[in-house]
């Protein structure tokens, strides 16, 4: 009982200035973004605790598992894995499911299977295969389409990430949230799918409250080069493609702004 008291005062902490919780286990150290989290619950026991995930699920630890629970504006990740994977989601888009999860970093990354299993299917599926980034220290986005999936009752989606020498790790399993029924909690932008690309890539961003939002791209002179958005938005999720087939080779910035927020991402063209 003591050990639940602990707990349960660092939950009850003031945590709105920061963006991840983080978990330190027996043997590992888990992390996820705050605004992923809509309820923190334990067992009638006492011995398990339950976070309950905004995009489905419910990801549990038992107690006596855990050392400690501690939130902070930087992910502790577990530095042994090969990926480390965060924000995974599967979101229904009229008759179709987005898929889209992103990487904190890579070690020999081949790249992702995606998986798929309904009462439908009684099996895990691959539907699809996206290219890893190797090895690389810098946040990466990945999406995917399973075209006309809504038709299969009890979707469920699982990442098989798979190393160049062959040996693989499951994700966590998720299930489907209905567009229409998610409003985001923060402003985000993601980085651009694929990146590098050539001559078309994807952006991704989501606003929790209704505002002017502006999408603005500029080369590496600052001179501005296409505008995307410029227009008053509802909170929601929303992407974009940006085409650079009439631009040259090189570094470009797309500055995002949406209400009091801004943020810039890097996206590199090459042909």
């Amino acid at each position: 009982m003591k050990r639940l008291i602990v707990i349960l005062m660092v939950i009850s902490t003031n945590v709105f200035c920061q963006d991840y919780i983080n978990v330190q286990l027996t043997s590992t150290t888990k992390h996820g973004l705050l605004d992923d989290i809509s309820k923190i619950t334990f067992n009638a026991e006492g011995t398990v605790i339950n976070f309950e995930l905004t995009s489905g699920g419910t990801d549990s630890e038992n107690l006596d598992e855990i050392l400690k629970i501690t939130f902070d504006s930087e992910a502790l990740g577990d530095q042994s894995l090969p990926v480390e994977l965060q924000n995974f989601r599967a979101i229904q888009s009229g008759d179709d499911v987005r898929i889209s999860w992103e990487t904190a970093s890579e070690v020999n990354n081949y790249g992702f299977e995606i998986e798929r299993i309904s009462d439908d299917i009684s099996e895990w599926t691959k539907i699809g295969f996206r290219e890893g980034n190797g090895s690389c220290t810098n946040a990466n986005f990945y999406a995917f389409i399973d075209e006309k999936a809504w038709k299969f009752q009890n979707l469920k989606y699982r990442l098989k990430q798979i190393d160049y020498d062959g040996s693989h790790e499951y994700s966590p399993e998720i299930s489907v949230v209905d567009k229409a029924k998610t409003i985001p909690a923060v402003f985000r932008i993601h980085n651009n799918y694929p990146n590098p690309f050539n001559p078309v890539t994807t952006i991704s961003y989501e606003i929790a409250e209704q505002g002017l939002t502006t999408m603005i791209i500029y080369d590496m002179l600052g001179k501005e080069v296409d505008i995307l958005v410029n227009t008053n938005q509802q909170p929601g999720r929303y992407e974009i493609k940006f085409d650079g087939s009439q631009l040259s080779s090189g570094v470009y910035f797309c500055k995002f702004t949406s209400g009091s927020h801004t943020k810039l991402i890097k996206m590199l063209l090459v042909k």
